[in-house]
């Protein structure tokens, strides 16, 4: 296979990546936790933790998807948010 065909190759198959809405790109969320002093009583205080972003799986990027639902590859173009098949309709 040619080098030109190879790169065609991977530029349909590598999804765009943009930074996580979630975690804006760190991979790391706050999580608060409500803790109380005991069972009988109903004070307490918020405890702060930071934990892994659900939504990117602590990655901070998710791929950038078009309306129909499928991944905006490389070969569209950092800019695009359209994917081929609906660029072609």
């Amino acid at each position: 296979m040619g080098k030109i065909k190879e790169e065609f190759m991977r530029l349909q198959e590598t999804p765009v990546m943009d930074d996580c809405p979630q975690c804006n790109g760190a991979g790391e969320v706050d999580a608060d936790y409500h803790m109380s002093h005991n069972t009988n009583r109903d004070v307490g205080f918020i405890e702060t933790r930071v934990e892994e972003c659900d939504m990117c799986n602590g990655s901070g990027e998710m791929e950038r998807l078009c309306n129909c639902g499928e991944w905006i590859t490389l070969i569209r173009g950092e800019g695009s948010y359209v994917c081929e098949e609906c660029a072609d309709e």
